[in-house]
C-alpha cells in the first residue's frame, strides 16, 4: 500500500473530533521518522527559546536599571543615583589604595588619580548621607597613604590639607578607631589562628533534612553572619545581605516559592535568604559578579552556622523570573537584590539520616597543566 492510500476515501465523512487524530496519522505515515524527530526537536526549541530570552531580558533589565555601569569611563559617576552606588565607588577606590599599600614595595605617590576621585566623592557622600563607617574607613585610608609617602620623603601638603578639612567637618570623627589602610601581621599569628582540622570539619557538614524542634536563638545567627562578613568580595564591596524569617507564617510563605523543601522545610526553625545587591557593581564585566560574591558569602555562612553546631540545608533558587518577582514582592526584597539561595536552619536531633552524596574522584576535578 502506498503512503497516499492512508487518506480516507471521503475526508468530508471524518467527524470533527477525529480530524486532529487523522492528520497526525497521515503525517506520521508520510514523513520519515528522522525528519519527524528533527521537527519535534525544533518545535521544542521554538517553545523553549522565547521563555529563555524572556528570563535573560529580566536579568538584563535588572542589571541595567540597578548597577551604576557608565557608558563612558567606569570612574565617572554619571549613573550614581543611590547611597549604595556611591558607597561602592568609594569602596573600590579606597580598597585600591589599601591593596597598593599592602604590596611588598609600594611605589611612592602611586594612585594619584584614585586619590583625586576619593577627595571628590567623599565630601559629596558626606554631604548627602552624613558620617558613617564608609567615611571613617576612607579617611583612615587616606591618612595611611599620606603617612606612608611622608615616611618615604614625599610630603603631599594638598592631601594633608584635604584630610584635615574633611575631619574638621565631622564633629564626631573618631581618630582612635583604626579601620582602613593596612596593619602588620606575622606568619606565626596567622598559622596559629588557622591551625584547625578543616578536613574533618568539611566532612562533618551534611545537608540536614531532619531538624530538632528547638528554636534557634538569633544571637547564633548574628554570630554566623559576623563570621561570614570576612568572605572575600570584589574590591571589598560586600554586596551580600541576609534576610531572616522566623514566624511560621513567614517561613511557610517564603518556602512556598521553593520546590526543594517539601517534607522537611516546615521543621526549620528559621529560613534565611542570601542576596547580593546589584547597586554595588559598576562594570559590564561585573554583570555576573553578584552570583560569585553571593555564592561565596552563602558558603561562608553555611560553614559558620555549622561551626556553631547548627544544622543547615541549602535550598537552590533556580527559578524563572515570575517566581523571583513574586517572592520579592511578598517579602519586600528590593528589585536590585539578586536572590542567591535560601538556607533552612535548625538544631540537630540526637540521631538522624543523611544522604551519602558521594563526591567525584579527585582525578575528575583536579586538572594539572
Amino acid at each position: 500500500m502506498s503512503k497516499l492510500q492512508v487518506f480516507p476515501d471521503l475526508i468530508t465523512d471524518i467527524h470533527p473530533q477525529e480530524w486532529k487524530f487523522q492528520v497526525k496519522k497521515i503525517l506520521k505515515n508520510l514523513i520519515p521518522s528522522h525528519v519527524r524527530y528533527k521537527l519535534s526537536h525544533q518545535r521544542w526549541r521554538l517553545m523553549f527559546m522565547p521563555n529563555l530570552l524572556l528570563n535573560y531580558a529580566y536579568d538584563f533589565r535588572r542589571f541595567v536599571k540597578n548597577s551604576s555601569v557608565s557608558v563612558k569611563h567606569p570612574s565617572t559617576n554619571l549613573k550614581v543615583r543611590t547611597k549604595t552606588q556611591l558607597q561602592a565607588r568609594i569602596t573600590i577606590d579606597y580598597h585600591s589604595i589599601e591593596k597598593g599599600l599592602a604590596m611588598k614595595e609600594p611605589r611612592i605617590g602611586f594612585g594619584r588619580e584614585v586619590i583625586q576621585r576619593l577627595l571628590s566623592n567623599l565630601p559629596n557622600y558626606q554631604e548627602k548621607y552624613g558620617f558613617d563607617e564608609t567615611v571613617q574607613i576612607t579617611l583612615n585610608t587616606l591618612s595611611a597613604y599620606y603617612y606612608f609617602n611622608l615616611e618615604h620623603g614625599f610630603q603631599d601638603e594638598q592631601l594633608y590639607e584635604s584630610i584635615l578639612k574633611l575631619k574638621e567637618a565631622i564633629p564626631t570623627y573618631r581618630n582612635s578607631k583604626n579601620e582602613g589602610g593596612i596593619f602588620k601581621i606575622t606568619k606565626k599569628s596567622i598559622l596559629e589562628d588557622a591551625h584547625i582540622d578543616l578536613r574533618a570539619f568539611f566532612q562533618s557538614r551534611y545537608s540536614i533534612r531532619h531538624f530538632a524542634p528547638d528554636e534557634v536563638n538569633m544571637c547564633l545567627i548574628e554570630q554566623a553572619v559576623t563570621m561570614a562578613q570576612k568572605t572575600p568580595s570584589v574590591c571589598n564591596r560586600q554586596s551580600s545581605k541576609v534576610y531572616v524569617f522566623s514566624s511560621d507564617e513567614d517561613k511557610r510563605k517564603v518556602l512556598s516559592y521553593q520546590s526543594g523543601n517539601r517534607g522537611f522545610g516546615d521543621q526549620a526553625s528559621k529560613v534565611l535568604i542570601v542576596v547580593s545587591d546589584l547597586e554595588n557593581f559598576t562594570l559590564i564585566g561585573e554583570r555576573n559578579q553578584c552570583w560569585i560574591d553571593g555564592g561565596m558569602y552563602a558558603m561562608s555562612l553555611v560553614y559558620a552556622l555549622h561551626s556553631l553546631g547548627l544544622a543547615t540545608c541549602c535550598l537552590n533558587w533556580s527559578v524563572e523570573h515570575s517566581v523571583d518577582k513574586a517572592l520579592k514582592k511578598s517579602t519586600n526584597i528590593k528589585d536590585s537584590e539578586s536572590i542567591i539561595m535560601m538556607i533552612a536552619i535548625g538544631h540537630l536531633p540526637e540521631e538522624l539520616r543523611v544522604a551519602q552524596s558521594p563526591r567525584k574522584p579527585l582525578q575528575e576535578v583536579l586538572i594539572v597543566k
